[in-house]
């Protein structure tokens, strides 16, 4: 027994001496790694809006502009806001009347609609989607003012500027 035992220890540590030989006479073709890239894409709120010309309302009439857009260019949806900068229309033309907002309107797509305009800010859209990825193609809203000019308005050309101001849709009101 112990003959049989003295030919298998000879035949452990052969093997042992080829295993380990073996272990470190190959390369490692394995090895593997992880990695982690963020990124971070800033928000680009961009509006465009279109002016409204050659628009006619009589004096002592209601009437509606044509259709005028209103594009998101931006990268996130918004909240669309507008107000006008003054309390009335003034002449361009040398009149002197001058034609009061109280009865100036703009289509509201939330209220679906018209919504007066007012010298504050009035959220008119709610989470306008944002540019399409890739084409930058805008989202385009189309819409309309109306307005009543007061009776013996005198003729000539009158104007107003508004603002519009857009906001990342849930983001705080201008």
């Amino acid at each position: 027994m112990r003959e049989k035992i003295m030919g298998v220890i000879p035949l452990i540590v052969a093997l042992m001496f080829v295993v380990a030989l073996g272990a470190y006479s190959s390369p490692s073709y394995a090895a593997q790694a992880t990695q982690t890239v963020t990124v971070t894409v800033p928000q680009a709120i961009a509006i465009e809006v279109d002016n409204v010309d050659n628009w006619v309302v009589a004096a002592g009439a209601t009437n509606t502009s044509e259709n005028f857009t209103v594009k998101n260019r931006g990268n996130v949806k918004i909240d669309l806001y507008i107000k006008a900068n003054s309390a009335a229309f003034t002449s361009t033309s040398g009149a002197t009347d001058t034609i009061p907002i109280t009865e100036f309107y703009i289509f509201s797509k939330d209220a679906n609609n018209y919504q007066n305009i007012v010298q504050t800010y009035q959220k008119i859209y709610t989470n306008m989607n944002k540019a399409a990825q890739g084409s930058g193609t805008p989202t385009i809203w189309s819409t309309t003012l109306k307005l009543t000019v007061p009776a013996y308005t005198e003729d000539g050309t009158y104007t107003i500027t508004n603002t519009y101001a857009a906001v990342k849709t849930g983001g705080i009101a201008p």
